[in-house]
């Protein structure tokens, strides 16, 4: 019985864990928008303003001219890892599914307890099946996560096992319940955090935390999502030393509001092994794409981030998953 029990809540702080990464990065997602958009109220793929690059030249390409040169690479395949795509998407009250807004990877090796986080941004031009080319965001207003998965597939190559979605409303009161979270601040994002942040590693409570993960006037959306993976780094390091109450607290509050396509089977089998690795976890965070692996461009009126898939997927697969050689 007490082996049964322990398995037991091995794979209920795992389950936190992820639901804790989604909330996160959602959260970010969710409130920029909201608060710093305010005038964005068109819910349709194509209408949207670009966030990701506010001061880069960028031309203006006809549709037919983009090569897609991803299939000139061959992966090896990831069947060795499980690759959970986090979704977070900017959705209101009474609304249905909207675009993803936040869009992490997290691909989990369950022999070499490696975890890579991936942030894909939500401008990347790339090839929908079944639609016209567009962001990568609106694959999942289109299609939810069938799509979206078979979205990363054709483009990236990848084979995402499972997703997870939340719309989040709560992100200052998780962090709160966690004591706070410990984050590398810089003199800038410091200033604008407020109240007593300083340069260097700050505990920011629930407010501040939310005004970190917002910050985005100081750069652009390639850091807005590293910032949001920084937090996701502190969640996991705040989690290790947590009591068995204070995971509890986290279940009580964060389990009702996931949303997933995986089996009960499968989200078992993933937060058992997540779990047994939580304490000797080794992350690595990375953001797609990354300088040198894209373009800025306007296509059909929309700003967007035109991709080298070929690079893109070569640095995923050579460089970024946690591939056994």
């Amino acid at each position: 019985m007490a082996e049964k029990n322990g398995k037991r809540i091995r794979i209920i702080i795992a389950v936190i864990v992820a639901l804790c990464l989604t909330a996160v990065f959602v959260a970010g997602a969710h409130f920029l928008n909201k608060e710093e958009n305010p005038s964005e109220t068109d819910s349709s793929v194509s209408a949207e303003a670009s966030t990701a690059s506010n001061a880069e030249k960028s031309d203006t390409l006809n549709p037919d001219e983009i090569e897609w040169n991803g299939d000139n690479f061959i992966p090896k395949g990831d069947g060795e890892l499980f690759n959970l795509l986090l979704i977070g998407q900017d959705r209101r009250p009474d609304e249905g599914r909207q675009r993803s807004d936040a869009m992490i990877l997290c691909s989990f090796n369950y022999e070499t307890n490696e975890l890579a986080m991936i942030s894909f941004l939500r401008d990347l031009y790339v090839q929908i099946p079944g639609y016209s080319d567009n962001r990568l965001n609106a694959a999942y207003a289109y299609g939810g996560f069938p799509l979206i998965k078979q979205t990363f597939n054709e483009n990236f190559g990848i084979t995402v096992d499972g997703c997870l979605e939340v719309d989040f409303d709560s992100f200052e009161q998780i962090v709160d319940t966690l004591g706070g979270v410990d984050v590398e601040l810089t003199a800038a994002e410091a200033q604008i955090v407020g109240g007593d942040a300083r340069e260097g590693l700050c505990r920011l409570d629930g407010n501040r935390a939310l005004i970190y993960a917002r910050i985005r006037k100081i750069d652009s959306d390639f850091q807005r999502t590293e910032r949001q993976r920084n937090l996701l780094c502190g969640i996991f390091t705040k989690m290790k030393g947590c009591s068995m109450a204070e995971l509890l607290t986290l279940v009580n509050e964060i389990l009702p509001l996931m949303t997933t396509d995986m089996s009960d089977e499968d989200l078992l089998t993933f937060a058992a092994g997540f779990a047994s690795a939580l304490s000797e976890l080794k992350i690595e965070t990375y953001g797609v794409p990354s300088k040198g692996n894209y373009k800025n461009a306007t296509i059909n009126g929309m700003a967007v981030l035109v991709p080298d898939l070929y690079e893109i997927k070569k640095m995923i697969f050579e460089e970024y998953l946690p591939l056994q050689n």
